[in-house]
């Protein structure tokens, strides 16, 4: 059952994220990326309301939690993930590896994009 919760809530994500983008797009002067900030600000607010719902409201069956996270907001942003991985490691007192984390993985994220890119280019 988990797979077909993966796939279903998956692509779901994944064409939600695509026609949000077309509509800013089509709509807004795109000189900004307006479209991947909203799509990573809602799917930080809402894997939020799941998380809170999911595991201090109503019990969710793992597999359908896992749906929806993964499934749905993986599709849709990790940029969600990242958001409560980081609420997670603030919740649990580890304040050092949170800061660490939180910044650390944009910084270094964004180094290793120009490095693959300098690396096609160099040698592809």
């Amino acid at each position: 059952m988990l797979s077909v919760y993966l796939g279903i809530f998956g692509l779901l994500g994944v064409f939600s994220r695509y026609y949000i983008g077309k509509v800013f797009q089509k709509y807004t002067d795109y000189t900004f990326p307006i479209d991947i900030l909203t799509i990573n600000i809602l799917g930080a607010f809402l894997i939020g309301v799941i998380y809170s719902l999911s595991f201090e409201k109503y019990q969710f069956s793992s597999e359908l939690k896992t749906g929806i996270i993964i499934g749905f907001l993986g599709g849709f942003t990790t940029f969600s993930s990242y958001c409560l991985d980081t609420y997670k490691l603030i919740a649990a007192g580890k304040f050092l590896q949170a800061f660490l984390y939180f910044t650390v993985s944009p910084v270094l994220g964004l180094v290793i994009t120009f490095l693959g890119i300098y690396v096609t280019k160099k040698f592809f």
